[in-house]
């Protein structure tokens, strides 16, 4: 199976992107299709050897779509949708200003002579009628056209059904009436209220849009495209996709980072902000890390590419927001099924309006009173409000949060996380820093002499681990400048520890609980509350005992405090009892369980989900994967193993507890943000169409209510960006 991102364009509303989903999903070879309304982009999971990507484009251009794999910047599809909707209004507006300046006629106040007779002849207004209807309104027709073959209907329906209904029937009147003395009632002004107000509302529309992608294009803009390579004959100038792993390229003051790596010399702050939200310089030296995106703002680096381009913790990061639009929330689904069947249920309506006012009404004009109601309830009626009170929203809290530490990975997580409560937090890493620090050695018979080499084996086969216990050891040798030495045989067992031959000698670096299932006794050594063992054995023997500290962090406490607020809190560890209690004791923790290995962690959420319990994971390390992943909502921390990142469905990239809490007031203000976008565009429909039908609404009235809804809700939406600078100021910082 292989996936593959299409750029779709010509998508009007949610019914489109489902049309192109159901088509799309019977065809052979296609896994499955997400379509993406907010970024105009399809993600495609299919059989490369039953269908191809041009075969598969092929389909969506039959539906009257335009698509290629060529992904752009997301604000170059958003700039030439809103220009095109810009000529299109212009065109409309020249077009409609004599017909509605001869509607003013109607007008009861409005003076007569500020009206030129020319305005008034019929055969004028059916001209430039004639141009709008088929000329600007022609998109509207094939859009109706090609979801008519494919038996739907969308918003393109409604315009080209409604406006249709005025211009031929204004037609026949127009010429029944040619020999008549007096004017004639027609419904060209209609025709161009319509167009032009639908015009103006797409513009406007596309333009909200656009400043709701900001933040996505920000971290586009952040992709250097040229780099400076450092050859053997001097520098070289290569784009950034041409950068190979291993290349040296040096970045100096006030320019910008372009790949990933780590420093082979120089030193400099650098600003990660774009990446992890924290203003604060980062010092960069030798060996440490640096990231694309950030910018090098005193001093200079010659930095190691161990990345390729398009797998840099940026384009990840990209990608992943990108994939957060994909994923629809529950809501959404929702949404998406009333929106189906939207369009066809308000045409029955404008039909039963027609047959009504023709069976009520008594009058001589009873068919044209009818015919403008009906017209009145096509009009009304607007299915876009429904199809974007949810991916707008979706699309500016994923890249706004992106930017702040927060990376929610779909629009579920981001759905799902205000209604959790309980709370697992891990603790290495998680509660505590990450960074161990080796504190004493204790070997077996009490000779301080044999410490070395109790450390010399345990480091080496540590030296093959990428555990931060493990890591500790191994910086702990090198600070002692002892030898380490090759490790054959290495296996790691995950929440217990890890073994390997080191000199034809087995060795096992574990906890306690580990070295009894194979028969081990342990050494019992003094107790050191709040701090981590690990015990080493030499074929069958334990030899000693490694004691750890890991510093907890700073805004522990405060932070469980609040999660508290929200949620029962417990912590899960696979440490010992006595280290875990410690921790918990100075974290403010009331509830933790110790000793769990992988699969107890699993068990244990699982027993809180039985019981009715939503359940917030968050951890860092391999050991957390298989709970992370099956957790209702998972969160990794963003410093831990990429197997937890992966299985998480939110990455706290800042890797800083604060953006926990962040990361609940982003999904609790989305989603409210969402169900008012909702709750307007089902009171609105629910409103403004019974009143159409009922005579309540003129037509010219109802298509302003059709494009200023639309707009409305998009700009609600953008009420988050306004959110964001709150949520900065309200951050808890230590």
């Amino acid at each position: 199976m292989k996936l593959h991102q299409i750029q779709v364009t010509g998508m009007t509303c949610t019914a489109c992107a489902a049309r192109i989903e159901k088509v799309l999903r019977k065809v052979q070879g296609i896994q499955s299709v997400r379509v993406s309304l907010a970024l105009s982009q399809a993600t495609i999971h299919y059989e490369p050897t039953q269908i191809g990507i041009e075969k598969i484009m092929e389909k969506i251009e039959k539906l009257g779509y335009g698509a290629t794999d060529r992904l752009s910047h997301p604000q170059a599809g958003i700039g030439a949708e809103t220009g095109a909707y810009r000529i299109r209004f212009i065109i409309a507006a020249c077009l409609s200003m004599p017909l509605i300046w001869a509607m003013m006629a109607h007008v009861a106040d409005w003076p007569a002579q500020w009206i030129p007779n020319l305005l008034m002849e019929p055969v004028f207004q059916w001209v430039l009628a004639t141009l709008l209807q088929f000329g600007v309104g022609y998109p509207f027709y094939y859009g109706a056209y090609q979801a008519l073959i494919h038996r739907t209907a969308n918003m393109d329906t409604l315009v080209a059904l409604s406006t249709s209904v005025a211009y031929f029937y204004s037609h026949y009147v127009m010429f029944e009436s040619r020999d008549s003395f007096t004017h004639p009632t027609l419904y060209f002004d209609t025709i161009a209220m319509v167009m032009t107000a639908v015009l103006l509302g797409k513009w406007l529309e596309t333009m909200a849009k656009g400043r709701a992608l900001k933040q996505l294009s920000a971290l586009y803009e952040l992709q250097v495209k040229r780099v400076r390579v450092l050859r053997s004959h001097g520098e070289e100038w290569l784009s950034a996709d041409q950068v190979q792993i291993g290349d040296r390229i040096r970045v100096n003051q006030g320019e910008w980072i372009s790949i990933d790596g780590f420093v082979q010399s120089g030193s400099a702050d650098a600003d990660e902000s774009m990446l992890t939200g924290e203003s604060t310089a980062v010092a960069k030296g030798m060996k440490d890390r640096v990231y694309a995106g950030t910018r090098c703002l005193i001093g200079s680096l010659d930095i190691v590419v161990d990345k390729y381009h398009d797998e840099t913790r940026l384009s990840q990061m990209i990608g992943l927001i990108e994939s957060a639009q994909q994923g629809k929330p529950a809501i959404q689904r929702t949404v998406d099924r009333i929106a189906a069947i939207f369009v066809p249920l308000m045409i029955g309506c404008a039909a039963l309006t027609y047959a009504g006012w023709l069976w009520i009404s008594q009058s001589p004009d009873a068919s044209e009173t009818a015919m403008r109601h009906a017209l009145s309830v096509l009009l009304i009626a607007c299915p876009c409000a429904l199809g974007l009170a949810t991916p707008v929203s979706v699309l500016i809290a994923t890249g706004s949060s992106a930017q702040r530490g927060v990376l929610f990975k779909d629009g579920r997580s981001l759905e799902s996380l205000r209604r959790t409560d309980v709370v697992l937090l891990d603790k290495t890493g998680t509660l505590t820093e990450g960074t161990p620090q080796l504190t004493a050695i204790h070997t077996a018979d009490g000779v301080k002499a044999k410490a070395a080499y109790v450390l010399s084996m345990s480091a080496a086969v540590a030296s093959r681990s990428a555990h931060p216990l493990a890591q500790a050891i191994v910086r702990a040798a090198q600070d002692k400048h002892s030898p380490i030495l090759e490790t054959q045989k290495f296996q790691e067992r995950v929440g217990k520890g890890m073994e390997g031959y080191v000199r034809g000698e087995h060795v096992c670096v574990g906890n306690r609980r580990w070295l009894l299932e194979q028969g081990i006794q342990p050494e019992s050594p003094p107790d050191h509350p709040g701090y981590t063992r690990i015990y080493v054995a030499v074929n069958g023997k334990c030899i000693g005992s490694l004691v750890l500290i890991d510093k907890l962090r700073k805004d522990a406490r405060k932070i469980v405090q609040e999660l508290k607020r929200r949620a029962d809190v417990w912590m899960v560890t696979g440490d010992e009892e006595q280290a875990a209690v410690a921790v918990a004791a100075a974290a403010g923790i009331d509830q933790m369980r110790a000793g769990m290995l992988p699969e107890d962690k699993l068990a244990f959420i699982r027993e809180l989900q039985h019981q009715g319990r939503s359940v917030a994971m968050i951890g860092d390390g391999i050991n957390d994967a298989a709970a992370l992943a099956v957790a209702d909502v998972g969160m990794a921390m963003g410093g831990g193993a990429d197997a937890a990142k992966q299985a998480g469905d939110i990455v706290l990239i800042g890797n800083k507890l604060f953006n926990i809490i962040d990361a609940y007031r982003w999904s609790r203000q989305t989603m409210r943000n969402v169900h008012q976008n909702l709750l307007f565009a089902l009171l609105y429909n629910a409103v403004t169409v019974p009143l159409a039908a009922c005579g309540y609404l003129d037509p010219r009235i109802a298509c302003i209510g059709m494009a200023a809804s639309s707009v409305i809700v998009v700009a609600n939406a953008l009420r988050l960006q306004l959110k964001v600078q709150r949520l900065d100021k309200s951050r808890i910082i230590m």
